[in-house]
């Protein structure tokens, strides 16, 4: 049976590779957007992500493309959005950047 430590892991690997809708040659998780993969407090697993500005009109299609990642392969999972502390170009990654 699956440990949360490594259903949460799993996650994550599953969702590095989303590209951003916007600038779809760089990945949410490069750009620093794709937060954190933890548990709620029901137990069910959150995926964390921050705007890199409020009001980002790509928040929608980013949640529903983590849904859709999440969906397809069997796990459940919702996401939250953070709005603080406000992203920063210093979350972008080496090959992002």
């Amino acid at each position: 049976m699956e440990t949360t430590v490594e259903r949460l892991a799993r996650i994550e690997a599953l969702l590095a590779p989303l590209p951003d809708p916007e600038i779809p040659v760089v990945t949410l998780a490069e750009l620093g957007i794709l937060r954190e993969v933890r548990t709620g407090n029901d137990g069910t697993p959150e995926v964390v992500i921050t705007p890199t500005y409020s009001g980002c009109p790509a928040m929608g299609q980013i949640e529903d493309d983590i849904v859709a990642a999440l969906r397809a392969a069997g796990l459940p999972g919702r996401v939250v959005t953070q709005l603080s502390p406000a992203w920063t170009t210093d979350w972008m990654s080496e090959a992002a950047k």
